[in-house]
């Protein structure tokens, strides 16, 4: 579960972007060494940790009709969870 591959594929993107921005190379150069690896590993590790950190908490939408209020507060916790963050119950 600490691996890249476990991501989903925009978490994925967005995880490889920044890693590559901070350390020069991705995921390519990580399969041919060790050492680099090892660090990608780490830091993917590190990312989802602080994803799951993360709980984020739906607003009421008082005033919409019950049907409404499903439908929105699926779609948004569809695209909370697709970043790797969880949705308060």
């Amino acid at each position: 579960m600490n691996d890249i591959h476990d991501m989903t594929e925009a978490m994925k993107a967005e995880f490889l972007a920044a890693f590559r921005a901070q350390f020069g190379y991705g995921e390519m150069t990580a399969t041919a060494n060790d050492d680099a690896a090892a660090m990608l590993k780490a830091a993917a590790w590190a990312w989802r940790a602080s994803r799951e950190a993360v709980v984020v908490e739906l607003p009421s939408f008082d005033g919409y009709k019950d049907h409404i209020v499903r439908e929105l507060q699926a779609a948004f916790s569809g695209a909370i969870e697709a970043q790797g963050l969880k949705v308060a119950q």
